[in-house]
C-alpha cells in the first residue's frame, strides 16, 4: 500500500456520485450536475422561468441549462459522456436513445466534451453539427460562427454547405453560410484552457485584507459566490487598485478558468510592483497546469528571488518541483513557506501531500489535521486529509472529508479521485470508476487520471 501510495502521489502532485436512485423531476434522467461553480441556471421544458443549479441536480430531454458570467459547470450524461460548460453557455438537454445518436443544442458559449462511447451523441449549433466518433472534443459558438476543436479521436464536422473530418489534434471553423474550413489559430488544448482546474496558493481567509471590499469579496469567494466577488472587486475605483488587487483578482478569475483575464491582471500587477513575486507565482501555477512545466519552474524560481520573504511563491515552487519529479526539492519549498507563514493552511496542506508521496502517512496525517484546524472550510485541506485518512484505511472517515471538499469547491478534482479509489477499496468498482472519470474531465490535463 504504501509504495502504491508513493507511485500515486508522486506522479500525480495530488476527487461525490451521491444520491444514486434518487427521485429526479423525471424517468430516466438525461443529465446529472457533478460540478457547478457561480451563476448556472437551468430552464425546465415546461417552465417559463429559470431556476438556479445545484450538485447533484437532475435534468430532463428539452430542459435548457445556462452558464452566466464567472460561472462553469459539469454535467453528466445518461449515455456517460462527460461535459463542461463556460461562462456565457447555453444549450437544451436531449433525449438520450438507447441505440441511435441524440442531439445536443449548442445556443452560445462553449462545450468540452469527453466520452468512452463514440456515436452516441451529437452536438447542434447554429452554424455547424459535430458527430463525436472519439473521446475529447471542444465546441464554441459565437454570434458570427462556430469551431470544433479535436483533443483525441475523431469528430465529423458537417452543414449545408460541405463537411469536414476532424482527427486528433486538429481544428475547423464554420461562418454563417459557409462550409466549415480547418482552423489553425488556436490548438486543441489551448482551446479548452478554460476547463482546466488551477490549485489555490494564496491563503485567503476571513480578516487578511485590511480593505473591507476586498475583504467581503474574498467572504463571497470562500462560500462560492464568485461572480458577486469579482463585481464587488470591479466596483473599487482605479485609484485604488494597487498590484495586490490585482493578484487577488487574478486569482478569483483563475478559479473558474479565466485564464486570458487573469493574465492581463498578472500583468498589471507586476507593471504597478515590477518586484513582486506572488503575480509571478500565479503565473507558474497557469504554465504548469498548461503542462510547461519548464517555463513553469523556472517563473516560479524567479518569483521566489523577487518575493523570498513570502510564503506565496514557494508554495507555487513546490508544485513545479513535484512536477519534475524532484520530491524532496518541493518538500523544502514548503517547509521554508512554513517557516514564513507556520499558520498558512494552504502550506500545511502541500506539505501532507508531500509526505504522503514519500510514504510518510502518519505525519501526513498529523499535518493534514493542522491545515483543518486553521481552516477546515477550505477544499484543499479537507481533500488531503480525506487522502490522508483513505491511505490510514480509515476509509468511512475519507469519504466524509471528500464529501465536504466537493461541497467547498465542486470544480476540484482531486476529492472526486480520492471518493473513488475509496469506494473502489470498498469493493464498488463501478460507482468508483464513475467518480475517476469525473476527476478527468474536471482536470483533463492530468494524464494519470486520464
Amino acid at each position: 500500500m504504501r509504495n502504491c501510495t508513493k507511485v500515486l502521489w508522486g506522479s500525480l502532485g495530488l476527487w461525490i456520485w451521491a444520491a444514486n436512485g434518487l427521485a429526479g423531476p423525471c424517468a430516466p434522467w438525461v443529465s446529472r450536475v457533478v460540478s457547478v461553480q457561480g451563476i448556472v441556471e437551468v430552464k425546465r421544458l415546461k417552465e417559463s422561468g429559470w431556476s438556479r443549479v445545484k450538485l447533484q441536480d437532475q435534468f430532463c430531454a428539452g430542459d435548457s441549462v445556462r452558464a452566466e458570467l464567472h460561472s462553469r459547470a459539469g454535467l453528466l450524461l445518461r449515455n456517460e459522456t462527460l461535459l463542461r460548460l463556460d461562462q456565457g453557455t447555453t444549450l437544451i438537454l436531449p433525449e438520450l436513445a438507447e441505440e441511435d445518436s441524440a442531439w445536443l443544442n449548442l445556443l452560445r458559449g462553449a462545450l468540452h466534451f469527453i466520452s468512452n462511447i463514440p456515436y452516441r451523441l451529437k452536438v447542434k449549433t447554429p452554424f455547424v453539427n459535430a458527430a463525436i466518433e472519439g473521446t475529447e472534443f471542444a465546441v464554441r459558438v459565437t454570434d458570427s460562427d462556430a469551431k470544433v476543436w479535436v483533443v483525441e479521436g475523431e469528430v465529423l464536422v458537417e452543414n449545408r454547405q460541405g463537411s469536414i473530418r476532424l482527427g486528433s489534434g486538429e481544428a475547423a471553423l464554420a461562418e454563417s453560410g459557409k462550409a466549415p474550413v480547418p482552423y489553425l489559430r488556436i490548438k486543441p488544448r489551448d482551446a479548452v484552457q478554460w476547463a482546466l482546474y488551477y490549485p489555490p496558493i494564496i491563503d485567503y481567509r476571513p480578516g487578511g485584507l485590511a480593505d473591507s471590499e476586498r475583504q467581503r469579496a474574498i467572504g463571497l469567494y470562500r462560500t462560492g459566490q464568485i461572480p458577486a466577488a469579482i463585481e464587488i472587486l470591479e466596483s473599487i475605483p482605479d485609484d485604488s487598485r494597487d498590484s495586490s488587487f490585482f493578484t487577488q483578482r487574478a486569482a478569483l478569475l483563475l478559479s473558474v478558468g479565466e485564464v486570458e483575464s487573469a493574465r492581463r491582471d498578472i500583468e498589471q500587477a507586476l507593471a504597478l510592483a515590477p518586484g513582486s513575486g506572488t503575480p509571478l507565482a500565479l503565473q507558474s501555477i497557469i504554465e504548469l497546469t498548461r503542462n510547461d512545466k519548464q517555463k513553469a519552474l523556472s517563473l516560479a524560481e524567479k518569483a521566489v528571488q523577487m518575493e523570498p520573504r513570502s510564503s506565496t511563491p514557494l508554495v507555487a515552487l513546490s508544485y513545479s518541483r513535484q512536477a519534475a519529479f524532484d520530491i524532496e526539492g518541493a518538500k523544502e519549498s514548503i517547509q521554508k513557506a512554513l517557516e514564513l507563514a507556520p499558520d498558512d493552511p494552504l502550506a500545511w496542506a502541500r506539505l501532507a501531500e508531500l509526505q504522503l508521496s514519500t510514504g510518510e502517512l502518519d505525519e501526513a496525517l498529523e499535518s493534514a489535521r493542522k491545515a483543518e484546524a486553521l481552516d477546515p472550510d477550505l477544499s484543499h485541506t479537507q481533500m488531503v486529509l480525506g487522502f490522508a485518512r483513505l491511505l490510514q484505511i480509515d476509509i468511512d472517515e475519507a469519504k466524509e472529508s471528500f464529501d465536504k471538499a466537493i461541497v467547498l469547491d465542486p470544480s476540484a478534482p482531486l476529492p472526486r479521485l480520492g471518493l473513488g479509489l475509496a469506494k473502489i477499496r470498498e469493493g464498488d468498482v463501478e460507482e468508483g470508476t464513475k467518480d475517476i472519470e469525473i476527476a478527468a474531465v474536471l482536470d483533463p490535463e492530468n494524464s494519470l487520471v486520464r
